[in-house]
């Protein structure tokens, strides 16, 4: 069975209730080539459900994210982007220059979360995060002279 089929079905044992567009949703995250925009979501829907909005889409994708099947983050574009993370929990680093996208273990960051938890008391709730910077490749290029704007 496939996983977001095996997601669905737990779900629907915790009581959740599944709409057809719920379903349709998670298929399209699921099938999709990773991070999705609202609108990019919207459009692969189209055929199947010519009448969906915007905001039903946007609903459902909130839906998705509060029972951990969706993550929602800023990858620096414009806007939020989602993806299907369901038991796979990850970060990302993104390259400034290039805007390359490298994803990191959620385990990279317990360190960090662990420190904040006993320095400050405060319980971070980072689901999806992303970390920007430069990557190797255009470190290279700016160390062999070449410059590359951002």
């Amino acid at each position: 069975m496939s996983h977001h089929w095996e997601a669905a079905r737990r779900l629907r044992e915790k009581g959740h209730r599944l709409t057809p567009q719920r379903l349709a949703v998670l298929e399209i995250i699921k099938a999709g080539p990773g991070h999705m925009t609202v609108n990019e979501v919207l459009e692969r829907l189209k055929p199947q459900y010519p009448t969906i909005t915007i905001p039903t889409v946007y609903r459902n994708l909130q839906w998705l994210k509060q029972v951990g099947l969706v993550a929602e983050t800023d990858l620096g574009g414009e806007g939020h982007v989602y993806e299907y993370i369901a038991d796979h929990p990850h970060h990302h680093l993104v390259c400034i220059h290039c805007k390359r996208v490298i994803d990191l273990p959620d385990s990279s960051l317990d360190p960090l979360f662990e420190s904040v938890c006993k320095e400050y008391g405060f319980e971070p709730a980072m689901k999806h995060i992303a970390v920007f910077g430069v990557c190797p490749d255009c470190q290279k290029h700016k160390e062999g002279g070449e410059e590359q704007s951002p």
